[in-house]
Parts: C-alpha cells; structure tokens; sequence
C-alpha cells in the first residue's frame, strides 16, 4: 500500500481522503487510479494542469508512496 495526498478541486467525492487529504492506493497504482477514487472525470482531468509533486503528469504516471496530487486551472492574459 502507499499513500498520496491529493488537493481534490469542488464536486469531487473527498470520502477516499482522511482529514488531511491523504488516500490509501495498491502498490502501482496511476494517477487516474487516484483520479477515480475521488470520482473526477478523465475529460475535466485532461482539461486541467494536472501535477504530481509540482511537475507536470499523465493521467497514466504511477505513483509512489508520499506523493502529492495537484491541479491547476489554465489562465489567460493578455
């Protein structure tokens, strides 16, 4: 088992996460594994910059024990 944190944005289901955010996963799981536990869809995923860490991720980047799941949502500016 590992466990990850994830920053979950609003409509998300935060019931996977205990009061400090962090899930509980098998060995190998993805980001998308995660992603599902807290039931956010793949299409408002891939719309978002996804991170794991502070770097850029796929929804298929395997996760190891202690790593943080973000998002951010594209800006504009002009």
């Amino acid at each position: 088992m590992i466990r990850v944190k994830v920053f979950p944005l609003l409509g998300c289901d935060r019931g996977a996460l205990d009061e400090r955010s962090w899930m509980e996963l098998e060995d190998g799981s993805t980001v998308g594994d995660a992603l599902r536990r807290i039931r956010m869809s793949p299409l408002k995923a891939k719309l978002l910059l996804l991170s794991v860490n502070g770097e850029r991720a796929p929804l298929s980047r395997a996760l190891h024990d202690g790593d943080v799941i973000g998002f951010f949502l594209p800006v504009s500016g002009g």
